[in-house]
């Protein structure tokens, strides 16, 4: 994300790769063009904040320049953020407002029941990009990331494959376990060929699925 907006950023001020590198020694920042040029590439992800800040102030741009345009940025694990929200974070926008006039006695409390609203938000969208077991289990064998079968799966049903998969398998009351089980598996199957047919037709699917490596 950060590369991205450098390369943006070096662009537009018309600096090269060399001339960057060197502006920013005569600031004081020991960085070198193959620096500059890992970054861009994003083969440096995890910069120091330092770092992010000796960028800023050698475009003279805000920091939330750099942190510039849409999609999800991955935190942690657990934790994915949008880019404008990173950018209100950035800011000091993204509070909730009036908590400078939260009772002292009551602060702790306040301040745990909105880290457990944000967490449960956090994990809800998580759990959305992530999807559950059959998407990926379906990621495992094409050897894709599971966010890319999710985000396809919601592209073509506006669910996941699981969520789709369970809506289509919801069959008669008076079915047995063996025959609800069998049309959930018939169900998965057909859905999972069809995700399948998208993802490669999108150029997702660079490697041979799992199945068809032992069967070479």
């Amino acid at each position: 994300m950060v590369g991205e907006n450098l390369h943006r950023l070096r662009e537009k001020a018309r600096l090269t790769q060399h001339e960057l590198a060197r502006l920013l020694a005569r600031r004081g920042a020991q960085w070198h063009r193959s620096k500059v040029a890992a970054i861009e590439a994003g083969e440096r992800p995890n910069l120091s904040f330092a770092d992010v800040l000796v960028l800023a102030n050698a475009f003279n741009v805000e920091l939330a320049e750099l942190f510039d345009g849409d999609g999800e940025v991955s935190l942690t694990e657990y934790v994915t953020l949008s880019r404008p929200m990173v950018r209100d974070v950035i800011r000091g926008t993204y509070v909730v407002g009036g908590s400078e006039d939260w009772d002292p006695t009551t602060r702790r409390d306040e301040l745990l029941e909105l880290a457990r609203i944000r967490a449960d938000d956090d994990a809800r969208k998580t759990a959305s990009l992530l999807g559950s077991e059959a998407d990926r289990a379906l990621a495992h064998r094409l050897n894709v990331p599971a966010r890319a079968v999710t985000e396809t799966a919601i592209a073509m049903w506006n669910r996941t494959l699981t969520e789709e998969r369970d809506a289509r398998a919801a069959g008669p009351d008076d079915m047995s376990a063996g025959e609800r089980q069998a049309r959930r598996g018939h169900i998965t199957r057909e859905l999972s060929r069809q995700l399948q047919a998208e993802l490669d037709r999108r150029g997702l699917i660079t490697e041979s699925p799992e199945e068809e490596k032992e069967d070479e």
